[in-house]
């Protein structure tokens, strides 16, 4: 970030919270080795085990209504992890749950200065009580703007629908471009009024864009998603894994070769790979697809990093439950279910061992699982 925004900075934030292990932002999960199944399974076989974790994990996330207990130990309230909470009440119509985030999100995280109209809209990155807002998050907008639009349609809030598309117009004042490429910068600064010249990956959700631009009619929202499926595109790697970062200025050192996506080093944090995968199985099934397949082929032996170019471990570190999660999640949206099924019996002694040890301070593996099984009981109906 930059000497005006305190420690820990957003990118280390996001770097812990959709990175390998994601929500290790609090310590690692020493879950138990997964068994392998005798046979293979089905949804339908594996569902009544899933209720039952789900259930579990859901009351543990409806603790989490307390705003104390969403305050990491730097006494920040951190929005991904409010938005994601959102997420989850709306799919699971815990209205009581709904109200506390949207509540806290209009209160506290969405920036709505009259006198300040360019940046209405924008949305927090985090919130700590006494303090103004360092930065925006477009990862977060994304989130919180997707909880409101699942809560409009399960609550019968209208109000929330509209205020998810005044946070996705002020997400769209993120654009820009260099170099001829069109991106979504990562942060706006509230105190130097300027934005990041990066972009995450993860700064995107171009079929959530396209599903609320087709129920909407709105022209704009359409062209921003359309815009969105074009970086992801030009994000692929050789191998068919995501590269993390779009920074065209790259580009002004190599002008003859098309550097503006990479990952440091080559290195693919496979579950950053996975989350904006889950965000094209509409719009462009075929890369979602073809990381499926290529997890599929390593699932004995899944890792958390690899190589961009030929899919190759980068090291030893296996994959953990946030990975197995959001793959599982990524397999349910493309509509396969043998490998979602798959993932989700060799997942599910990590996720049983969560019900019990897992820390509430962990809300991102919270909702990461949460988010899984939801999707998984949800193939077919």
């Amino acid at each position: 970030m930059n000497n005006h925004v305190t420690s820990p900075s957003r990118r280390q934030v996001l770097a812990t919270m959709v990175g390998a292990g994601a929500a290790a932002a609090i310590g690692p999960l020493d879950t138990p080795a997964r068994a392998q199944p005798s046979q293979p399974p089905s949804i339908s076989a594996i569902a009544p085990q899933l209720q039952g974790v789900r259930d579990a994990l859901l009351a543990k996330a409806r603790a989490l209504v307390d705003l104390k207990l969403l305050t990491r130990d730097d006494g920040s309230i951190y929005t991904v992890d409010a938005a994601q909470l959102m997420i989850v009440f709306a799919q699971m119509n815990e209205a009581d749950g709904y109200r506390a985030m949207r509540e806290h999100a209009e209160k506290n995280l969405i920036i709505d200065d009259p006198n300040e109209s360019f940046t209405r809209g924008f949305v927090a990155w985090k919130w700590k009580n006494g303090q103004k807002p360092d930065a925006s998050g477009t990862t977060e907008a994304l989130r919180l703007a997707r909880g409101l639009w699942l809560g409009a349609k399960a609550f019968n809030r209208p109000a929330d629908g509209e205020l998810a598309r005044k946070i996705l117009a002020g997400y769209a004042r993120h654009a820009t471009s260099d170099q001829g490429i069109w991106f979504i910068r990562n942060y706006y600064n509230f105190a130097t009024h300027s934005f990041a010249s990066n972009s995450y990956l993860v700064d995107y959700d171009p079929d959530f864009l396209h599903e609320v631009a087709a129920e909407t009619n709105d022209a704009a929202l359409a062209k921003l998603a359309d815009d969105s499926y074009a970086v992801v595109k030009m994000a692929v790697a050789p191998s068919g894994l995501l590269y993390d970062i779009i920074q065209p200025e790259v580009a002004t050192l190599y002008p003859e070769l098309n550097v503006a996506a990479f990952s440091p080093n080559d290195i693919v944090q496979f579950s950053n790979c996975c989350t904006t995968a889950t965000t094209v199985t509409t719009g462009h099934p075929e890369i979602a697809r073809k990381i499926l397949a290529i997890a599929m082929n390593r699932l004995d032996d899944l890792r958390t990093y690899y190589l961009g170019r030929t899919a190759e471990p980068f090291n030893a570190k296996s994959a953990a439950v946030t990975e197995f999660s959001v793959l599982s999640r990524l397999a349910a949206n493309l509509g396969a279910e043998d490998a979602a099924a798959t993932i989700a019996d060799r997942a599910m002694n990590d996720w049983k061992w969560c019900v019990k040890n897992l820390d509430t301070r962990q809300v991102f593996t919270l909702t990461e699982i949460l988010q899984a099984m939801n999707a998984l009981l949800g193939m077919g109906k």
